[in-house]
């Protein structure tokens, strides 16, 4: 399991506020919904690609989404 608290709790949180669900994100992003949940669940890493398509689709900075991942 990857300790990546902060994926869970920001991602899921704002995908949850603009009441999109796995499947919208995955549209707008080209991750899938299995994907997008397991980074949400801190099951997989938000690797670097993944952080930018994610934040450009939330029209957030990646650092807003994230907060201060490696």
């Amino acid at each position: 399991m990857v300790d990546t608290k902060t994926e869970v709790t920001k991602l899921r949180s704002e995908r949850v506020r603009r009441g999109w669900s796995l499947l919208e994100v995955a549209r707008r992003t080209g991750i899938t919904p299995g994907d997008v949940s397991m980074v949400e669940r801190g099951l997989r890493p938000a690797f670097p690609g993944w952080r930018r398509r994610l934040a450009r689709a939330f029209q957030m900075s990646e650092q807003a989404l994230f907060g201060d991942l490696p």
